[in-house]
C-alpha cells in the first residue's frame, strides 16, 4: 500500500514537473511573458472535473486521473484553457467562460472555450454500504464519515450501514450477518455523555458539538472508546 502511494506521487511529481515546462512555453509563446509565476498542482482528488483555474492565489490544478488516462494529447489543451482563464481574470477581472478576453486567448492558442469534462470519462471509485437486517445495498462516490441506518426500520444497530467491499455485495444475507462485522469508531463526550459512531477515526482532536456548539473548547474533548 505505501510502495502504491509512494509510486502514485512519484508519477505525479513527474506530471507536476511536466505541467510546469509547458506553462512556462505557454506563457512565453503565446503571451510574451507576462502572466506571473502560478500556483501549479495535480490532484489525485479531483475526480468529477479535469480542471480548474483559481484566483486567489493563481494557480491551476489539473486531474491526475484524467492526466494518466489521457495523456497530455488531451491535458495539453485543457491546460491552455486554463491558462486562458488566469489571463482573463489576472489582466481583465475576467471569470467563466463568455469574456471576450478569455475567448480571445482560446483563439490565439487554438484551444475550446468550453469545458471538456463533459466529453471524457474516467471511472470513479465508489464506496459500498450493507443493512444487516435486510441486505440492501448503497453506493456512494463519497464515503460517509458519521454512522448511517437503512430506511427499512427505526434506526438500530441491525440496521446500521456497514462498509463493505464490493465483492461482499452479492453474498447470502445469512452468510454476510454471520461473518461481516461493522468496523466503526466510537467517541463518547466527556461530561454529556453523547456518542458519535464514526466509519474512520477523526485526524484531529474534537469536543462535543452539543455542550460547545460552533467552538472547540479542550475541556470537553471527544474520547476514543472503542
Amino acid at each position: 500500500m505505501e510502495y502504491d502511494r509512494a509510486l502514485r506521487m512519484e508519477i505525479m511529481n513527474g506530471y507536476l514537473s511536466d505541467t510546469r515546462e509547458r506553462f512556462e512555453n505557454i506563457n512565453k509563446v503565446y503571451f510574451d511573458n507576462r502572466i506571473p509565476d502560478i500556483m501549479l498542482r495535480i490532484s489525485d482528488r479531483l475526480l468529477s472535473r479535469i480542471g480548474y483555474a483559481h484566483s486567489n492565489p493563481l494557480g491551476i490544478v489539473l486531474s491526475y486521473r484524467y492526466m494518466d488516462k489521457y495523456g497530455w494529447e488531451v491535458m495539453d489543451e485543457v491546460l491552455k484553457h486554463e491558462v486562458a482563464h488566469i489571463y482573463a481574470f489576472h489582466f481583465y477581472g475576467e471569470r467563466g467562460h463568455r469574456g471576450h478576453n478569455f475567448r480571445s486567448a482560446c483563439e490565439m492558442m487554438n484551444v475550446s472555450p468550453t469545458a471538456r469534462t463533459n466529453e471524457l470519462f474516467v471511472e470513479r471509485d465508489k464506496w459500498h454500504y450493507r443493512c444487516r437486517a435486510c441486505g440492501q445495498t448503497y453506493s456512494t462516490y463519497r464515503p460517509f464519515s458519521t454512522v448511517q441506518f437503512c430506511d427499512c426500520g427505526e434506526k438500530s444497530d441491525e440496521r446500521m450501514l456497514i462498509k463493505i467491499t464490493k465483492d461482499q455485495m452479492t453474498i447470502p444475507l445469512q452468510e454476510f450477518r454471520a461473518h461481516i462485522r461493522p468496523k466503526i469508531t466510537v467517541y463518547k463526550c466527556t461530561q454529556c455523555g453523547r456518542e458519535v459512531r464514526r466509519y474512520k477515526r477523526w485526524s484531529e482532536k474534537h469536543s462535543c458539538a452539543i455542550c460547545h456548539p460552533g467552538e472547540y473548547d479542550e475541556s470537553c474533548l471527544m474520547q476514543l472508546v472503542k
